[in-house]
Formats: C-alpha cells, sequence, structure tokens
C-alpha cells in the first residue's frame, strides 16, 4: 500500500497553489490534485492486508486442532479466539481448545488481550474488529488529508511602511481535494507577490477507529511486525529465561498517531 501511495503521488505530484485574493490583502491555499484520490482502491486494500493478518491466526489454530492427524469434535469451532475477558476464553475452552494439547491452550491463552491489556486497546482486537468491520459491516474508509504545508516565497506590500503581521490560518472543517481552499495567510494590508511562492503538502492517508486517527501505513507495519510475533510464539511458545530478550514476548500496546 506505501508502494501505491509513492506511485501515486509520483505520478499525479499534489500542490498548494498560492493565489492572491481579490481584495490584495491576502493569499489562498488552494489544493491542486490533478488526478483525484484513489481513496476507495486504497480501503480496498488495506481491507485485503488485514483480512490476510488475521487469517494467518485462524490458520495456524486449524492446524493447532488437527495436530499429529487429530480430528476436532466440533471443526467449525475451530478459530482463533480473541477473548478481552476470562467468560469468553473459558467460552473458547468449551467449543474447542479443550480437546488439543495443553502446551497449544497455553500458547494461546497468553495471546488473549485480557491476560495482559486490562481492557486497553491491543493489536489483536483491533485487527479483529477492522477485519469484522470490513468484511461483514461495511468497508473501511480510508481518509488523504493535509498534515502540514511547509512555505517558501514571499509578498510584499505595497506600502512600505505597513508594520502589519502576518497570521495563517489553516481550515480544519475542510476535506483535501482539488480546488478547495486550505487556508488563508491574512497579511493586513495590501500586497503584491514577490516571485513565486512554492507549497509542498505533506498529505497523510488515515483511518478512523473508535474515534481517533490512525496513520495507515505504520498501523499495517505495527500490525505485520506484531502477527509475526505473536505467531512465533503459538508456533514455538515463548522463550525460556536464558534466551535473547529479542525472544521473549512482552505485552503489545497499539495507539493513535497524530492526525
Amino acid at each position: 500500500m506505501q508502494s501505491k501511495f509513492g506511485e501515486w503521488h509520483a505520478s499525479a505530484p499534489v500542490s498548494v497553489e498560492a493565489v492572491l485574493r481579490d481584495d490584495r490583502q491576502g493569499i489562498d491555499l488552494v489544493a491542486r490534485v490533478p488526478r483525484g484520490i484513489p481513496k476507495h482502491e486504497w480501503s480496498l486494500d488495506l481491507g485485503d492486508a488485514l483480512h490476510n493478518l488475521r487469517s494467518a491466526f485462524d490458520a495456524v489454530a486449524w492446524g493447532m486442532a488437527h495436530f499429529n492427524d487429530a480430528q476436532p469434535t466440533r471443526p467449525k469451532n475451530v478459530t482463533f479466539p480473541i477473548c478481552e475477558d476470562e467468560k469468553r476464553w473459558k467460552e473458547a475452552v468449551k467449543a474447542w481448545i479443550g480437546d488439543i494439547h495443553p502446551a497449544f491452550q497455553e500458547r494461546l491463552r497468553i495471546m488473549q488481550p485480557f491476560t495482559y491489556a486490562s481492557g486497553g486497546l491491543t493489536v489483536l482486537s483491533m485487527l479483529h474488529d477492522l477485519d469484522i468491520q470490513d468484511k461483514h459491516r461495511e468497508i473501511l474508509t480510508v481518509s488523504a488529508d493535509l498534515h502540514s504545508v511547509n512555505l517558501s516565497g514571499s509578498f510584499e506590500y505595497e506600502n512600505h511602511d505597513t508594520a502589519a503581521m502576518p497570521r495563517v490560518e489553516m481550515y480544519s472543517d475542510i476535506k483535501f481535494a482539488d480546488g478547495v481552499v486550505l487556508g488563508t495567510i491574512h497579511a493586513g494590508a495590501h500586497i503584491r507577490m514577490v516571485g513565486e511562492m512554492i507549497l509542498r503538502p505533506e498529505i497523510k492517508v488515515q483511518l478512523i477507529y473508535e474515534s481517533a486517527a490512525h496513520d495507515v501505513v505504520p498501523m499495517l507495519q505495527q500490525f505485520a511486525v506484531e502477527t509475526r510475533r505473536c505467531l512465533d510464539i503459538l508456533m514455538s511458545g515463548l522463550a525460556e529465561p536464558d534466551e535473547s530478550e529479542e525472544a521473549e514476548w512482552t505485552p503489545m500496546e497499539v495507539g493513535p498517531h497524530s492526525a
């Protein structure tokens, strides 16, 4: 997904045009997006990536249930559980986990959010929730919004004795799209443009989860890293105390990025 975002940005460079206002007392910052933003395509890619990661856990659970040619009594119940409390864990044990090898039961148990998160946000619970939403409720929706604008260039006051102080106002209630006025540089007096003003926007692709904005690319990278770590534990168990610290398991944390 990161490569697709890079390809889009390279093929249709996003810019912000500095437009002198009609009253000549300010400059509007106008978004220029030549080809539009393929947010729907990115949403589909995100949903597929999350589903693939979530499915990896179910595949491991299926392997545990069939270890040494075992045949689970209720094969339709064999899915990787993600339990927020002890009650749900006991239900999962009754459903199928109680039939597998005790070592596998313990590996599944230490992966459950209720054993280490105390109701907090975890990678597993977030991954599960997003996958359920995308595949069974409504497609995930990502946004591509302006994060910051770096300004270079200049303007000058028509009256060189003007002592006004320029002020930049960025609008927070708009969506980044072609032709949208993102903000205004208020000069406080009549001005004229001097040379070319170059505005380089930084765009972030984000997803809203539980009212918090998460940067999609770093989120996926963290999901991939934590998924690999969890799968290593499920396949091999926890590291022994005398093994390297890199192999040890620690509570997972995931939090929102600044919008």
